[in-house]
């Protein structure tokens, strides 16, 4: 073990992580581990505090409860309870080893050594742990080393760590992007012998990791890495493995922008496979088959089907669309989808007309029509009345959105 003092205090060295410590008995019992001991080290901003306890989930809860914690067992059959405070959570995780794995999950045993703790984790920079007064304490004897030198290693054997969960093959790729410098053959060697195992993990799982990836820091680096070494095949349909590459500089343009979305969920990859669908040949291939496959593949959700949907169509036909349909995209859907639209545009095309940049950045005035007011002058609910609604409508928008309500009831009657 390597024991680093760098007489510099931590962020929980005070406040509610340093009174979790306490209550859990400091340092002999309970230690800061994982991502913030190394954002900290790296001078980066710090997420998620989490905490690795040798005392057993049921003893730890029952402390923080008497010490007034709001906590709640949020996963305790695998040993994880949460503190609640000032809207800041944070995981207290029972020292644990993993007696039978399967790629996707693990059956756990409560107990054992920080060293063991260690050992089971993923990557030796994930595996440094400190005290509340900053002393730092590296099991695996690397972690510290390898967080100097920029290396991603896993710890251990490369192959078993990602045979534990088949997920640490993307995370290593999203990790990679901060640790460029010096890269790990034998970590990397290990998640492309692994890649064809990606298929196995849930596509929930997949998606969140994916749109880190897209999302972080160098991503170009990475994604070319991922290309270049086939890493997607097994998640891609056979069908879009050749054009998941994408050119050069489209692909450092859809990165970019990437980093806009990391607040929407999976709207990244979305952006990405729109892409990848609409360079299929034209006349050979049915893109509609295509994007229902990649709904069922992934299981997305109703609203990500439009989106995708609506990005094929749109990219499809790039050239033909007009001011009416960006009118009506403003009506029907509002500034979010107008939003995509623009930087669909800017994506396809290095300019943007002025006409369309003046729609783009300004809604139209309220279509000043109802069906109800269709109903109030004599036609029938239904059909004739939606179909009557967005005739007009068709109008209005063809006349500048400026006719009144009652030049619009007008034309109805008329019509």
């Amino acid at each position: 073990m390597l024991s680093v003092n760098l007489n510099r205090n931590p962020p929980w060295s005070s406040g509610v992580p340093f009174e979790i410590l306490k209550a859990l008995g400091g340092a002999d019992k309970t230690l800061i581990v994982g991502g913030a001991v190394r954002d900290w080290l790296c001078d980066e901003s710090i997420g998620d505090i989490d905490f690795a306890t040798k005392l057993p989930p049921n003893e730890s809860l029952q402390l923080l409860l008497d010490s007034g914690f709001n906590v709640k067992p949020t996963g305790i059959d695998h040993g994880t309870i949460t503190v609640y405070s000032d809207n800041n959570s944070y995981e207290i995780t029972s020292l644990r080893k993993d007696i039978l794995t399967d790629g996707r999950h693990a059956k756990v045993l409560f107990g054992g050594t920080w060293e063991e703790d260690a050992n089971r984790r993923d990557f030796t920079v994930n595996a440094l742990y400190s005290d509340e007064y900053g002393r730092i304490l590296d099991f695996t004897g690397q972690g510290f080393k390898d967080l100097e030198n920029k290396t991603l290693r896993f710890i251990g054997n490369p192959i078993q760590r990602i045979k534990e969960d088949y997920l640490r093959l993307l995370r290593y790729f999203r990790f990679l992007s901060r640790f460029l410098d010096n890269i790990d053959n034998d970590s990397m060697n290990a998640c492309i012998k692994l890649a064809n195992k990606l298929n196995l993990l849930s596509y929930d799982r997949l998606l969140m990791e994916l749109d880190k990836i897209f999302t972080s820091k160098n991503s170009d680096f990475v994604l070319n890495k991922i290309i270049e070494n086939n890493i997607f095949s097994s998640i891609f349909l056979p069908v879009l493995i050749d054009n998941y590459k994408l050119k050069n500089t489209l692909l450092r343009k859809l990165l970019f922008k990437f980093k806009d979305y990391k607040n929407r969920k999976n709207y990244p990859f979305i952006l990405y496979v729109s892409f990848i669908i609409t360079l299929l040949p034209q006349k050979e291939i049915d893109k509609n088959i295509i994007i229902l496959s990649i709904i069922k593949k992934f299981k997305l959700s109703n609203d990500d089907k439009r989106l995708l949907t609506r990005n094929v169509n749109w990219l499809t036909d790039i050239d033909n669309i007009n001011k009416a349909e960006i009118i009506k995209l403003w009506l029907d859907f509002g500034e979010s989808d107008v939003q995509d639209l623009k930087d669909i545009l800017l994506l396809t095309s290095n300019k943007i007309k002025n006409d369309f940049m003046i729609l783009l950045h300004n809604p139209p005035p309220n279509f000043p029509v109802s069906g109800k007011d269709l109903l109030n002058i004599g036609f029938k609910e239904g059909k004739e009345v939606g179909e009557k609604l967005n005739e007009i409508r068709d109008w209005w928008i063809s006349k500048g959105c400026k006719p009144s309500h009652k030049e619009c009831l007008s034309k109805a009657m008329r019509s």
